[in-house]
């Protein structure tokens, strides 16, 4: 059985993605060459999405115990994917909030670079698509399109080392919270938040806020 805390459980083609950092049988993070390890469970779904009714009780910190059963061919960057079996998921507890920087990565930039996607020409250099980090200067914007005026995205701005990222937010828990409450993180003056790499679109993998803490 594979261990780990979920840090996302966001929308993704229909489904869900979830996915966490592995744990050890004492609940520490497991380190592969100097950073988190995460595992992302998969379904053979279009674009390996976990049906929703699988994953729509499991909570951002909850530890989470899953069979794998085999890892796709040819992962690239998506080095975490792993297939599982799929009525073996179950929650065996939460993971201590206290220990959430043990948890985080420390790169210089977000996927590689300080835009909102990767190019399909550089994708094939990306070993991996999840990071984890800690982020102290935020706002929470909402933004319209002109072919969509009337559905407003939720995006995160956010400064990173250095470089500021303007991202979207598809973490369901988050969105529900701040369409109840637009100011609820109006006192945090930190916030964590899980970040993943979508699928390609149009020549394009763009970087997504799977969740937030």
């Amino acid at each position: 059985m594979a261990r780990f805390v979920c840090l996302a459980n966001s929308f993704k083609e229909g489904g869900r993605c979830l996915a966490g950092v592995e744990l050890d049988t004492n609940n520490n993070p497991v380190i592969n060459n100097g950073h988190p390890k995460w595992i992302r469970p998969i379904c053979n779904t279009p674009h390996g999405e976990v049906h929703t009714y699988l994953v729509s009780h499991i909570n951002i910190l909850d530890i989470v115990e899953v069979e794998i059963t085999n890892y796709p061919d040819g992962n690239n960057y998506q080095s975490e994917n792993a297939f599982f079996k799929e009525n073996s998921i179950n929650v065996i507890g939460s993971f201590d909030r206290s220990q959430l920087d043990r948890l985080c990565d420390n790169r210089n930039l977000i996927f590689g670079n300080r835009g909102k996607a990767i190019p399909e020409e550089a994708i094939g250099n990306m070993s991996y698509s999840l990071m984890f980090i800690k982020i102290d200067q935020f706002e929470v914007i909402e933004r319209t399109w002109e072919d969509n005026p009337n559905r407003p995205k939720t995006r995160l701005v956010f400064s990173y080392n250095g470089n500021t990222y303007d991202l979207p937010i598809t973490d369901p828990a988050f969105l529900h919270h701040y369409q109840t409450n637009p100011n609820f993180l109006n006192n945090q003056d930190q916030i964590y938040a899980s970040l993943s790499i979508a699928v390609e679109w149009k020549g394009w993998y763009y970087k997504l806020i799977a969740g937030i803490l």
